[in-house]
């Protein structure tokens, strides 16, 4: 016997582990499929707004129209998608600036699915055969997002790439 009383360490029969389920590793599987889930269709949508980009216009194309490429990046749909697109700038190579160009286009698109894209166009009948210094047209998105109720709204700028000679070679998102 030890100093004090007790019996030696060596005798005492080592403890064994708790029994462990056999559900363990399902339930941590579905666990974070649940999480995945939750995140893709819950987070992603706030996180991941609609994309615009302008399509290049061919060589021969007017510059008081242009070509935009509206995609959803996100894997649920986006309802209700309504786009309104304004010339907000139109000035001329000697400077003036024309103010009564005032054209407003509006489209509507009921459902855009997962990883899709549209094209929308936005276009003038104001057409001026001077050169040009600066086009800029305001695109103006509202869409839902799958599945939250409220609508959103996102608004780009898309000002013309103009060369030497006032012709429009491209467009750009500001």
């Amino acid at each position: 016997m030890w100093r004090s009383g007790g019996i030696k360490p060596e005798s005492v029969a080592p403890e064994l582990p708790a029994p462990r389920s056999r559900f363990r590793g399902p339930y941590r599987l579905l666990l974070a499929m649940a999480i995945f889930f939750v995140t893709v269709v819950f987070i992603f949508p706030l996180i991941f707004k609609p994309g615009v980009e302008p399509l290049t216009p061919s060589q021969f194309g007017s510059p008081f129209s242009m070509a935009v490429q509206i995609s959803n990046q996100n894997l649920t749909p986006l309802t209700d998608v309504e786009y309104s697109c304004e010339l907000s700038k139109l000035t001329l190579a000697n400077g003036s600036a024309i103010a009564d160009a005032k054209v407003l286009i509006r489209g509507a698109v009921r459902k855009i699915e997962g990883r899709q894209a549209i094209t929308a166009h936005c276009e003038t009948s104001y057409i001026v055969n001077a050169p040009l210094h600066v086009i800029e047209y305001k695109l103006t998105l509202t869409y839902r997002t799958y599945p939250w109720p409220q609508r959103r709204t996102n608004v780009y700028r898309i000002a013309s790439q103009i060369n030497g000679n006032g012709q429009v070679t491209g467009w750009k998102l500001n």
